[in-house]
């Protein structure tokens, strides 16, 4: 599969607010240069994301080996329908991080079966991929579905922090919640498979996708210092699992010794990239009860055990509970 090609995005007839910063560029670079003058030093994760990553990870998606995204289409166009019927009329969904929009679009078509005015509002990290994007699922042929977009792909890490905290803020308010004749409902997909062969394959698969998403980093890297610093071949991707975290993080690896933005780098010594968490059930026990969450539904694939979890906030959240939103709020604020 061949990454999506680039294509002048046409015109579409969607609300869509740009509400990024101008100080953009200097807050990547910090945190690149926090980042590179580490011990060990590691590339931010953050610089996989730039129009190209974007792309080239929607390629990945399309892979037969990267199992997540199959199961989440196997799970939505058996469920939807019966998760459009939870949402209430006028509702207003938000999607952190939207992507492709392929598997929304499965929910958002069981709503418009149903006939239920609803807005939705699509949040992702570029401008012109959001409008590639929301031009491929055709709003204009909704007619009770609204369809928004807003990117924070340009936020300092300070305004990106206060946007997502106030999400929770709103959701821990208890006044608020009680005021409201409805709660707030998450529709929250989660990786439970812990099978070391199924996991190796999803990241490091045989066509190079995977290869080419994390080197992309470096390209971005070169732009954000505006030095050509970093050549991709000299470099390699390494992907790594460890059963005992369950998790699998990726490195790029320099195939020689070699002097970047003042840095001496030795061959073979990784710097990180990017991890990928998996949880089991008993990991996303804790994880919804952390949160002050309570599972309401969860659909489950085999043998890959990827859930789709249908999650609401109660009307009234116990001090340790909202304990659990302040800590994930500050985690958010203080997140890289």
């Amino acid at each position: 599969m061949d990454t999506p090609q680039e294509m002048p995005a046409k015109k579409i007839e969607v609300d869509l607010k740009d509400i990024r910063s101008s100080t953009h560029n200097n807050s990547l670079l910090k945190e690149l240069e926090e980042s590179l003058s580490k011990n060990p030093p590691a590339f931010p994760s953050r610089l996989l994301w730039d129009d190209k990553g974007l792309q080239y990870f929607e390629a990945i998606t399309h892979s037969p080996d990267y199992y997540l995204t199959n199961c989440e289409i196997e799970l939505l166009t058996e469920h939807s329908r019966e998760i459009a019927k939870d949402i209430y009329p006028n509702t207003i969904i938000m999607e952190l991080g939207s992507g492709s929009l392929r598997k929304t679009k499965i929910l958002l078509d069981a709503l418009e079966a149903l006939e239920k005015p609803v807005d939705y509002c699509a949040l992702d990290l570029s401008r012109p991929e959001l409008e590639r994007t929301l031009t491929n699922i055709s709003p204009s042929s909704f007619q009770h579905v609204k369809c928004h977009g807003s990117t924070i792909g340009s936020l300092s890490r300070p305004e990106a922090a206060q946007l997502l905290g106030g999400y929770v803020d709103a959701i821990a308010d208890v006044e608020a919640m009680k005021s409201s004749p409805h709660n707030a409902i998450f529709l929250v997909g989660v990786d439970g498979c812990k099978d070391a062969d199924m996991v190796w394959r999803a990241y490091n698969d045989t066509e190079g996708y995977n290869h080419r998403f994390i080197s992309n980093i470096l390209h971005h890297a070169n732009k954000v210092l505006d030095i050509e610093a970093y050549h991709s071949e000299d470099w390699t991707v390494a992907g790594v699992w460890s059963a005992e975290k369950g998790c699998h993080d990726q490195f790029l690896m320099p195939e020689r010794n070699l002097f970047a933005s003042g840095l001496e780098l030795k061959k073979g010594r990784g710097l990180h990239v990017v991890s990928s968490h998996k949880f089991d059930e008993d990991d996303q026990d804790k994880l919804w009860e952390g949160a002050g969450l309570q599972l309401s539904s969860c659909w489950r694939t085999e043998p890959h055990k990827y859930t789709l979890n249908l999650l609401t906030v109660g009307d009234v959240l116990t001090p340790l509970k909202k304990l659990a939103l302040d800590d994930i709020r500050d985690g958010i604020r203080h997140a890289p």
